[in-house]
């Protein structure tokens, strides 16, 4: 587990702790003379969360045996810090008594206790941290099944909880999908408008870097529309997973994974790029195509940008003569979108499109990246440059190859 403040990593500490004890001798039953091997102790976890380690201790008798029998009682102070599984135990033959904490809703420092008769209380302590500055580590290729509940990060108290997963990417550029299939029970305000999840996305650093909402757009209730998946070209680096729903309040339980994916547009589904990635593809009669008696064809790229900063893309073919065309998002509701930049060449003769735009607005755009002539097919490089300032623009670029959260940049949940 990680946590971020804003999004700073830390290591979850698990630690052994030895507590011997002596005194209490008013208990009924088997009675410990002294108690050893305690584990468990010293553990920090997210609110709501179920302890990495169970709590467990040995009771010994007078001779420095296992003392089998002896009633253990668990509790927290403060009351509601922790809930146990099972709250009451029975040493075994071994003198083991064990026991398996959830975290309650108390964020800060909780003192678990072992009550065992003949002994003092063993003494567990825990850190229990805001999930909202918690990061889960995710291994890139596995598939997590797991929930959505109302002690998870009720983020800036808007009513979407969330769960955090930190994705650690190799360097160089790569090629992902993130899928998150849930099965959310309908909101109270929301009669049947259920099994919506959300995926947000960001760097480590903070910035957003893409959201999905529904898999299939325009999809209902009984289809993919209920869930969501993240194409992404993206360099490597540190990510983080928010997974959550679209509606306010909802919770229930979902699986999360990120696996590979082309290295590739995909046609008219979107495909989320980040700075600094290079993209080797073609248009073909099966992308996307305008409605021209000689139809042109296009890939779609989306990407997240932030206002004051500077967005600089290039296309270069030498098979089709390449058109790039920058568009605004409006809103979720509908998708709407405003052409605001567009390019053929960028020079009399050469057959590069270019486009440097500064951001007047953040939010998410769509790079429509296709031909100036009907009817062309052909291969073509598309690059995004990784700096966010103005350069000198050149006549044949070289080519290789919820507003409702602030600064982070989160999209507003609006339903198409």
């Amino acid at each position: 587990m990680r946590l971020f403040s804003r999004f700073i990593p830390v290591v979850l500490a698990g630690a052994l702790a030895a507590i011997a004890a002596c005194g209490d001798s008013t208990g009924t039953g088997p009675q410990a003379a002294s108690v050893t091997g305690v584990a468990g102790d010293s553990q920090s976890a997210a609110t709501g969360a179920t302890l990495a380690f169970p709590l467990s201790l040995v009771a010994l008798d007078a001779s420095g045996q296992p003392a089998q029998g002896v009633h253990v009682t668990w509790s927290a102070t403060p009351s509601g810090g922790a809930t146990f599984t099972p709250a009451t135990t029975t040493t075994d033959v071994n003198g083991v008594a064990s026991t398996t904490a959830r975290l309650g809703s108390v964020s800060g420092s909780i003192t678990i206790h072992a009550h065992v008769p003949g002994v003092s209380d063993v003494l567990y302590h825990v850190t229990a941290v805001d999930p909202c500055t918690t990061l889960t580590p995710y291994t890139f290729g596995d598939t997590v099944t797991a929930a959505l509940s109302v002690t998870d990060c009720n983020f800036q108290s808007a009513g979407w909880f969330y769960d955090f997963y930190s994705l650690d990417l190799p360097a160089g550029q790569q090629s992902i999908r993130i899928s998150m299939h849930a099965n959310f029970p309908a909101p109270a305000q929301a009669p049947g408008d259920s099994n919506d999840a959300w995926i947000d996305f960001f760097s480590l650093a903070g910035p957003l870097v893409g959201f999905d909402d529904d898999s299939v757009l325009g999809g209902d209730v009984t289809d993919r529309g209920r869930n969501s998946q993240i194409d992404i070209i993206l360099p490597g680096g540190e990510y983080i997973i928010g997974a959550n729903s679209f509606n306010q309040f909802s919770t229930g339980a979902y699986t999360l994974a990120a696996v590979p994916r082309p290295s590739t547009m995909n046609g008219c589904r979107q495909v989320w790029v980040a700075r600094g990635v290079t993209v080797g593809d073609s248009l073909t009669a099966a992308d996307c195509a305008d409605s021209s008696v000689t139809a042109h064809y296009y890939d779609v790229a989306r990407i997240q940008l932030v206002q004051g900063t500077v967005l600089t893309i290039a296309e270069h073919s030498t098979a089709i003569n390449p058109s790039l065309a920058l568009y605004r998002i409006l809103n979720l509701d509908n998708y709407d979108r405003a052409l605001v930049s567009q390019n053929d060449d960028s020079s009399a003769g050469n057959q590069t499109a270019f486009i440097q735009f500064t951001v007047v607005s953040s939010g998410p755009y769509d790079i429509v990246i296709g031909s100036s002539a009907g009817g062309e097919t052909g291969a073509y490089t598309f690059d995004v440059s990784a700096s966010t300032t103005l350069s000198p623009r050149t006549a044949a670029p070289i080519v290789r190859g919820r507003t409702r959260w602030g600064d982070l940049g989160l999209p507003r949940r609006a339903k198409h």
